[in-house]
């Protein structure tokens, strides 16, 4: 709200104060009232300010987005602007723009410490939900305005943690005496379900269950609102909110004559501050709660197969790097020691799947372990070869993640094994570029280049192949190689030991370009 309320001019740091208390209290008012409720700030007399909008989770909204940040004028809006210029708010019928269905829109002035008009405060309901709030009990007609009041004056404590009202939970409503004065049908449903089957209205709340009198009586002593999750016995879980109510003496003088053998004195039995009544909101969690320990139960299984599996294949590593060593063949030592790279690489997937399969794989993350991993297994003993990677962190669903890091994997070992073969020193570089919808890969070494005749036969090594159907069958990208041509001043003399690279090359560059997974698609 901030943003949009530093544009309003002549409010004070007190008045910008009110106004967040004021929107703290705004979505579960919205939920309950089932009204979008707009918070509007004077930018002249012809213009307005939405520095808030609450949209209910109990109905469908008015809006199809938020009205925050949209500026109102006198003439769409008269009866706004006439209570911010003139403080006398009102009701009347109007259209929403989305389907033009008529709304009745009542209009509060919010009031600052010197009485001076400082906002409006908007309550917009459908006609069908407005004309079901007028044939509900009449007590709870006289709560939900009360509430509104209590909102736009800043009086709703501790409401922002509060979890939303929805479509199907029960709501009713307990007075000074803990007498139960409403019960909507779905909460009636709810205790029914617990074997409450007693008529509540006009009885005590001790009728209910435990949890529901010590909340009611927690709320009455602290005058906060409150939410509380309990789980019975029988397995039901349920989540418990309550709103104390400070209602008007108007309010109750007219909510206590309706009521039969009561005095009309009963509302100000007790002192004027106390809260008058508490509206207690029900939502049965029983089952999405057990839905999500389920999915917690499979989730823990699921991680810890992918450990025992990068488990495996460590060892599956281990055991072809043991038998590498004992090949008296150099070419049956090199193919064994690329496979043995090719499992570690895999086996990095697992490991990161372990920690949470469900979490994106942030795939700078994966090259570095690849690049490390490769520099220790494939370089020989005498050679110096540096890795580097840079770019930024790309997170990617872990069905991608995997072929884009088992031809990263591919790449190096192609660059370790024939760029770098022959030179004592070598760097390759990894770079990485989030294009948007899109990821870029480039595999950068200061080798010898690629053959002369690369392009009668590209795909002659086994490892570009497996490259190749990596990036265009599993990735659906593209991939392009070519040898990087320097500036001739940039050409110098091998250094001793060296094999010669070849007059006017340096190194090979690989691009492969992707498009981006959505990261809910696995």
């Amino acid at each position: 709200m901030n943003k949009q309320v530093n544009s309003c001019p002549g409010l004070t740091a007190n008045d910008i104060v009110l106004l967040e208390r004021v929107e703290h209290g705004l979505p579960i008012t919205a939920d309950i009232s089932r009204a979008d409720i707009l918070v509007c700030c004077r930018l002249s007399d012809q213009r307005a300010l939405v520095v808030s909008h609450a949209t209910p989770c109990s109905i469908s909204s008015l809006y199809q987005e938020s009205a925050e940040g949209r500026t109102l004028s006198a003439e769409e809006h008269p009866l706004i602007l006439r209570t911010l210029t003139s403080g006398s708010g009102g009701r009347q019928q109007r259209e929403v723009l989305r389907n033009g269905a008529p709304i009745i829109q009542d209009v509060y002035p919010i009031l600052n410490e010197e009485q001076v008009t400082i906002a409006a405060f908007v309550v917009e309901t459908n006609m069908l939900a407005y004309e079901r709030q007028r044939r509900r009990n009449r007590h709870f007609q006289r709560a939900v305005p009360g509430l509104q009041e209590m909102c736009l004056r800043g009086e709703i404590r501790d409401a922002e943690p509060l979890s939303r009202f929805g479509l199907y939970d029960g709501i009713y409503l307990v007075d000074h005496d803990r007498r139960i004065r409403y019960m909507s049908g779905n909460a009636n449903n709810l205790f029914r379900t617990a074997g409450i089957l007693a008529d509540p209205e006009g009885a005590q709340i001790s009728m209910l269950e435990e949890a529901d009198a010590e909340l009611a009586e927690e709320a009455f002593r602290t005058q906060h609102c409150l939410e509380v999750r309990h789980e019975a016995p029988d397995g039901r879980i349920w989540v418990r909110k309550a709103v104390p109510l400070h209602l008007s003496p108007a309010d109750w003088f007219q909510l206590w004559a309706s009521l039969p053998m009561m005095p009309w004195y009963g509302p100000f039995r007790h002192k004027q501050n106390d809260i008058d009544a508490v509206l207690i909101l029900v939502h049965n969690a029983t089952e999405n709660v057990q839905k999500q320990r389920e999915l917690n139960v499979k989730s823990a299984i699921i991680q810890e197969v992918h450990h025992r599996v990068k488990n495996n294949l460590q060892n599956i590593a281990a055991i072809l790097r043991i038998q590498a060593r004992r090949c008296e063949s150099e070419e049956a030592k090199q193919h064994l020691t690329d496979a043995v790279n090719r499992v570690l690489s895999m086996s990095v997937i697992h490991e990161f799947l372990s920690q949470d399969e469900h979490r994106p794989i942030n795939f700078r993350d994966v090259c570095q372990r690849i690049a490390n991993q490769v520099a220790q297994v494939s370089s020989n003993p005498e050679q110096e070869i540096h890795i580097q990677v840079s770019g930024p962190n790309i997170r990617l669903p872990a069905s991608q993640a995997t072929p884009a890091t088992m031809a990263v994997n591919e790449l190096l070992l192609n660059a370790v094994e024939h760029g770098l073969r022959d030179r004592r020193q070598g760097s390759i570089k990894i770079k990485l570029t989030d294009l948007g919808d899109a990821v870029e890969l480039v595999v950068e070494d200061d080798g010898i280049g690629l053959p002369a005749d690369f392009e009668d036969k590209p795909r002659s090594s086994l490892g570009l192949q497996i490259v190749h159907t990596l990036v265009t069958d599993d990735l659906k990208g593209k991939l392009r190689l070519e040898t990087i041509e320097p500036a001739p001043a940039a050409i110098a003399a091998p250094t001793a030991g060296d094999a010669p690279a070849a007059p006017g090359k340096l190194g090979t560059r690989v691009t492969v370009i992707f498009p981006k997974r959505s990261l809910g698609v696995d």
